[in-house]
């Protein structure tokens, strides 16, 4: 029998007012989806919101098409080729968005995507939002950020790991959904295996919980995911929660009988045989004193020493990157609060018709339901340009 559990959870963190963060779930496509907004104001959650509806609305078109309307990279799977063409589609409705209404003008977002595909997942992504695997006790992260750390270690600026410690701008990110009419997502595919356990998160989380601590809290709580995702974020909050924190937490619960490499992953239907109730998300901060009784085994005092601050600069909200080549007079680097009205926005997001089931998110369906600010930020603002891969 092919099983899989998960439980979500989003968190505002300890310094923001809002949440800027989404995740869905569509159980129909067996997807999985995290988004990280970005923008300020109301615009950061429009986007992330956005991006999580349409590629559920993109996969709904597409199911049996074949004629994708996004370029693909023909070296890709079919699989892994729809899940690219989600994403650009997400981008385009986000991009169009901000082109169309001037207080939403330079939103973005990070994505990373899970798809059940017969005896293996795809995984796309945009960003810096990250995918890791629980297998036989060990965490691997199977992402890698689009961040302007890796974009200059790639070109060669950085290259002894005296210079990769000492680059202060890891918060800056090269991609994003939105800040450009197109975008390249970065595709691979991953074995299912029974037990393993995959994260979807936000870097809300991995910039202040390094990936030992990610691990044992996994290994720790793998038969309660629920559980799991709360001592993850609590975790956050307790080291500073600089961020809004997403964790979505995936088990795969097959019995090994049915995971023979034999069966055609074109006979295996997708989509959840079972799941687990999702943690509904906060909307106010993780209180670190509300332990359980679970949490006895926890001593959050003792994991950490008050003296070891994290990187301020590394745990700064991420920024796009800024590409001095690029011509940016049809982009405004700022939004002027002045004229910012919550009542005028409005996001006309996809609606998913029966019988599809609707997908558990945890972002608010319109923008006016928003606070009216969202970030407290003295860092300077930096263009929404990208730098070309």
């Amino acid at each position: 029998m092919r099983k899989i559990t998960y439980s979500a959870l989003t968190d505002v963190g300890m310094k923001r007012k809002g949440n800027e963060d989404a995740f869905i779930v569509a159980e129909e496509y067996g997807l999985y989806v995290v988004c990280d907004g970005m923008g300020g104001h109301a615009s950061g959650e429009v986007a992330s919101a956005m991006t999580a509806d349409e590629m559920v609305a993109f996969m709904q078109l597409h199911e049996d098409d074949g004629d994708l309307p996004y370029e693909i990279d023909m070296s890709a799977t079919g699989e892994e080729q729809i899940l690219s063409n989600s994403i650009q589609h997400a981008n385009d409705k986000v991009y169009v968005a901000g082109m169309k209404d001037a207080k939403l003008e330079g939103m973005g977002t990070t994505v990373v995507a899970l798809q059940e595909v017969g005896n293996h997942f795809v995984m796309g992504h945009v960003g810096d939002s990250r995918i890791y695997r629980l297998r036989n006790g060990e965490l691997s992260q199977l992402t890698r950020d689009h961040s302007l750390l890796n974009h200059k270690i790639d070109i060669g600026e950085l290259s002894t790991d005296e210079e990769i410690r000492a680059f202060k701008h890891g918060n800056i990110i090269v991609r994003a959904i939105g800040l450009k009419d197109y975008v390249q997502p970065e595709t691979g595919l991953t074995d299912r295996q029974p037990g393993d356990v995959l994260l979807l998160c936000s870097d809300g989380l991995t910039d202040l919980v390094d990936d030992w601590t990610i691990e044992n809290v996994i290994i720790q709580n793998v038969d309660d995911l629920d559980h799991g995702a709360q001592i993850l974020i609590r975790m956050a909050n307790d080291r500073g929660g600089k961020d809004n924190i997403t964790v979505l937490l995936v088990r795969i619960d097959d019995e090994v009988a049915e995971t023979s490499h034999e069966a055609d992953a074109d006979e295996i239907p997708l989509g959840i045989s079972r799941f687990e109730e999702t943690t509904e998300p906060s909307r106010d901060k993780f209180d670190p004193d509300d332990d359980d009784e679970d949490d006895d085994d926890y001593d959050f005092e003792d994991e950490f020493d008050e003296d070891d601050e994290p990187d301020e600069e590394r745990t700064k909200p991420h920024q796009p990157a800024f590409d001095w080549d690029e011509d940016d007079d049809d982009f405004d680097d700022s939004v002027e609060e002045d004229n910012y009205d919550d009542d005028e926005i409005t996001v006309n997001g996809p609606m998913v018709p029966p019988p599809i089931p609707p997908p558990r998110r945890a972002a608010p369906q319109a923008a006016s339901r928003l606070p009216s600010i969202m970030i407290e930020e003295d860092e300077e603002d930096l263009p929404s340009i990208i730098i070309e891969d």
